[in-house]
């Protein structure tokens, strides 16, 4: 079996043991504290280029992989085209406009700067493509109304199927998603019970499982399953957990290829292979590639 994920800040060791051929769209890192947890080594990096340089020497990843840039604070605004062509010759391909605290380029209160509309202009001329991740249904809807370059949804739920249906970080409601789908390219599904669980706090995981297949079949359902993926958002849990005073979990099964796989059954029951096949791979290569190896 074959998975090519959207979004992932590693891959755990425990998901690269097995048959089936993983591979994602990779953050870079920069800090020693994630690093340990990310490459079993405390690097520090200054640079997209020095941490590119070294995962792929070490191994960690292959030389074809491609990488997401998550935190654009690390764009210098008075360099943004020099920067993007250089991030696209490493083999970056996706920047993302917001981590959910306001920075040079957009704020949740007032949207895009200057800046911001430069560092759009530019992603676009580069053809890099943009992720509106973390942005409210507002500003997403305010701004892939009007950009001309391809659009995603790195990690994202739908917040109808909250319990509370009250909106998260990296959720959008059922009416922005109708509205999205003829903009966006993909949207992708994490598997972090904060964004994904139907009850806040969700500990539980095989509840966490079910919401996770819910969400996908939801998306499939609202924009198409040419346009939907998996993007795990593997990250240091513990890290997050103390940074966010919150307890972030994956369900265990889904730490192991075997458990993977199981989501491939599960969807299996509702929708066709070919659609299956589109969710856990195709629709990632080609966003990334034009083109389904």
């Amino acid at each position: 079996m074959k998975f090519y994920f959207l979004h992932n800040h590693y891959i755990p060791p425990q998901i690269k043991n097995g048959s089936c051929s993983i591979k994602s769209v990779i953050v870079p890192e920069f800090y020693p504290d994630l690093n340990n947890v990310y490459l079993d080594d405390p690097c520090y990096f200054t640079s997209v280029e020095a941490y590119i340089k070294y995962v792929v020497q070490k191994g960690y990843y292959s030389d074809d992989i491609s990488y997401a840039i998550e935190n654009s604070r690390i764009i210098d605004t008075k360099h943004i085209h020099e920067t993007l062509f250089a991030y696209k010759k490493l083999g970056v391909k996706i920047i993302q406009l917001y981590c959910g605290s306001d920075n040079k380029f957009f704020c949740a209160s007032t949207g895009l700067t200057f800046s911001g509309e430069q560092l759009l202009s530019e992603i676009c001329e580069t053809g890099l493509i943009l992720d509106l991740s973390h942005i409210s249904d507002e500003s997403a809807l305010n701004i892939a109304a009007r950009y001309q370059g391809k659009m995603i949804i790195s990690h994202c739920a739908c917040s109808d199927l909250y319990s509370s249906q009250k909106p998260r970080s990296n959720s959008l409601t059922y009416s922005a998603l109708c509205k999205l789908a003829e903009h966006i390219e993909v949207f992708g599904l994490p598997f972090l019970n904060d964004i994904i669980g139907s009850a806040e706090n969700e500990l539980c995981p095989e509840k966490i499982f079910d919401d996770i297949i819910a969400q996908i079949l939801t998306f499939t359902d609202t924009v198409g399953a040419n346009k939907v993926a998996l993007a795990p958002d593997y990250l240091d849990t513990g890290y997050f957990s103390r940074r966010f005073n919150t307890k972030l979990i994956f369900p265990d099964v889904l730490l192991k290829q075997d458990g993977l796989c199981t989501i491939a059954n599960r969807l299996s029951e509702s929708i066709s292979i070919e659609d299956v096949n589109r969710i856990l791979f195709s629709n990632v290569e080609k966003l990334l590639y034009g083109q389904v190896s």
